[in-house]
């Protein structure tokens, strides 16, 4: 797929730099790394983190249809999972780990990704991590304006606990991102991003450039939910952990939930016709087009929310096409 082409599909980038810039970083960069970290739960994998390994490896493609060599990288922040979680469920939990990488490489044989699959506890303690990690907490302690803005990457109500960890899991993010060229993730990154690429410019270097995709929402709420819980309606929950908000019932689990259960709440959900609101189900549909491009050898940009948005797909429509693809392309695969 042409790279203006696969930046521009709505309902699924929010925020990109242009392409003219992705192709001249991609010329100083050899490879260019791309990058999509994410850390997990207990509850399962999502389909909501399916969107981001897809894009990835569709922005990877579209790259190298151009001549360019890229290093697109998944990774899997089992040490960072384990921060805050009880001593006594560190070992299941990097068992998870291996298992959140073992559904990666799933992904990759079946949908031909081609993801170069990374954890944390691989690099973690080794001397270069350490040293650079050090030098970064040294810089932003002697500048306080950096340091405040490591406080504000970390949420009110875990601050405390942080400040006494002396704020590892957010240094931790910034070592690790900080020699990137592209960065995708959720808009709730940014603080993360923002933080990296000051840094990075106090050190002679580029910095990454941010790419967001759009919002993770819970599927099979009514509209009453999002008018109660404005902060999930405007910022949507965690894309990668099935019990963000305690939604792990109104997520799809790949391999875990029940199709039929699944069609249930997609008949369930609230949808609008106000592309400002909420539409979860939209956003599985195109994830759905996106798993049904590669499967298929596609090269065609998803156009489902400009239909939707347009007219020319109904409510219900929409609905009973999600139900049809979401099985056929997703679920009936693993």
């Amino acid at each position: 797929m042409e790279l203006d082409k696969l930046l521009s599909q709505n309902g699924l980038v929010q925020e990109y730099p242009r392409a003219q810039d992705i192709r001249e970083r991609a010329s100083l960069s050899s490879p260019i790394k791309l990058f999509y970290g994410e850390t997990y739960d207990d509850k399962g994998h999502t389909i909501d983190s399916m969107k981001y390994y897809l894009f990835v490896a569709d922005l990877a493609d579209s790259l190298r249809e151009e001549g360019f060599f890229v290093d697109p990288t998944i990774l899997v922040a089992d040490t960072a999972a384990c921060r805050n979680i009880k001593p006594t469920l560190k070992d299941r939990y990097m068992s998870l780990g291996n298992e959140r990488a073992d559904f990666i490489r799933k992904v990759n044989d079946i949908y031909g990704t081609g993801l170069k699959i990374l954890k944390m506890s691989d690099y973690i303690d080794s001397d270069k991590f350490l040293s650079e990690r050090e030098k970064i907490i040294g810089l932003c302690k002697s500048e306080p304006e950096l340091m405040e803005d490591i406080e504000r990457s970390v949420p009110q109500s875990k601050i405390d606990i942080e400040r006494k960890k002396g704020f590892l899991y957010s240094f931790d993010e910034i070592t690790t991102i900080l020699d990137l060229d592209i960065k995708i993730g959720p808009p709730r990154e940014n603080l993360y991003d923002v933080l990296a690429r000051k840094i990075a410019t106090k050190y002679g270097k580029r910095g990454l450039m941010s790419l967001f995709l759009t919002p993770t929402f819970p599927v099979g709420v009514d509209w009453t939910y999002f008018f109660i819980n404005e902060g999930i309606e405007d910022h949507g929950i965690t894309a990668y952990k099935a019990g963000s908000k305690r939604l792990q019932h109104f997520r799809v689990l790949v391999g875990k939930s029940d199709p039929s259960i699944i069609r249930g709440h997609i008949d369930n959900s609230f949808i609008s016709t106000n592309s400002d609101l909420p539409n979860p189900v939209l956003d599985i549909g195109i994830i759905c087009e996106m798993a049904k491009r590669r499967i298929e050898k596609s090269n065609s940009p998803s156009s489902l929310a400009d239909e939707f948005y347009r007219g020319e797909i109904t409510p219900s429509q929409l609905k009973e096409k999600v139900k049809g693809d979401i099985d056929k392309f997703i679920l009936s695969k693993f």
